[in-house]
């Protein structure tokens, strides 16, 4: 797989008092593909925006700038992103990594914000990338929650089919309700995780490996997070054992190898000093879930921290490198 040139992290926006950042993420090997799912925390143009964030077209570039220069800085053949305006800011964010990949998007039914997933990737879909409407009435079969009752579906989600070095992949990007402790955003979310566990299933169904990434929102009972985070959803549960009726979970949550302390993806606030006051405002509630075919080929795990926290978004990177066929290695260029 050809890897692209890096150049030097570059125009990140530094937030007074905020912690430095230390973690290094390795560089890619020549045998392997790089996954990148990312929150890019309102990744808008600006103008005549939904929802106001940054006040003005030039800072929502100088935001625009310092996202890409996190993500040249990891060096991905596939990059997953949350909260992205458009097609338009997509095409922006390729223009500042060189212009050289595929663009994923499906347009989503977010009216309430106008964010919506997509995706960068040196692969080609094999078919043009949908999406799942579906509507999940909750509470879920698998739910212990009782607070409310109704139907939901996935306002921003998409999938594409991949050939992955001769490996049928489907991938599904998605970023689901937000407020991981109300209940009444944890029942919908846990419809929302069923109609993507749903998707998930068929793509298994038709003899495909399976990588669900994206801000989930919500909390891995059997990976806890840095901050000790129990979930009172069955969000993830429902999207790693994909079929009840069969032993085991089909999807793997690949940051669950890595140290306690190091789950992270997340920074809130919680006093509103502007201040990272270290693991009591850290969560994790962004994830890669990879089906068990993929999951044998994880080469390498990590959580980006290398910047400080809310100085480029107040998420941090998922990095996941999948091995490939040593053939397919030896004649990459």
């Amino acid at each position: 797989m050809k890897r692209r040139v890096l150049w030097p992290l570059v125009g990140v926006l530094l937030v007074a008092g905020c912690a430095q950042a230390a973690d290094l993420v390795l560089p890619p090997a020549a045998s392997t593909f790089r996954i990148v799912e990312f929150n890019a925390e309102w990744l808008f143009d600006g103008t005549n925006d939904s929802i106001d964030h940054w006040g003005s077209p030039a800072r929502a570039q100088q935001h625009l700038e310092a996202v890409a220069a996190t993500l040249q800085s990891l060096d991905a053949d596939y990059i997953s992103l949350a909260e992205v305006e458009g097609p338009v800011m997509l095409s922006k964010l390729d223009a500042l990594l060189g212009d050289g990949y595929s663009q994923i998007f499906v347009q989503g039914t977010d009216t309430s914000t106008g964010q919506d997933v997509a995706a960068l990737s040196n692969l080609v879909p094999e078919q043009t990338p949908s999406r799942t409407n579906e509507r999940i009435a909750y509470p879920v079969a698998r739910s212990l929650l009782s607070c409310g009752s109704g139907s939901y579906a996935v306002s921003k989600n998409y999938c594409a089919d991949f050939d992955l070095a001769g490996t049928p992949v489907t991938i599904i990007g998605a970023h689901l309700l937000a407020y991981p402790d109300r209940c009444d955003r944890s029942i919908q979310r846990e419809a929302q995780a069923t109609a993507l566990a749903n998707l998930a299933r068929n793509a298994l169904a038709r003899g495909r490996e399976v990588i669900v990434l994206g801000d989930l929102n919500d909390f891995d009972p059997a990976a806890i997070d840095a901050a000790g985070n129990h979930p009172t959803s069955r969000v993830l549960s429902i999207l790693k054992d994909l079929d009840p009726a069969v032993q085991g979970d089909e999807l793997v949550n690949v940051c669950a190898t890595l140290p306690q302390e190091d789950r992270y993806t997340d920074w809130y606030d919680r006093d509103g000093d502007g201040i990272d006051d270290g693991a009591r405002e850290h969560s994790q509630i962004d994830f890669i879930l990879v089906s068990r075919g993929l999951a044998e080929r994880v080469r390498y795990v990590a959580i980006a921290h290398t910047t400080p926290a809310g100085s480029v978004s107040d998420h941090w990177p998922v990095v996941l490198d999948l091995s490939l066929p040593a053939e397919v290695a030896a004649n990459s260029p």
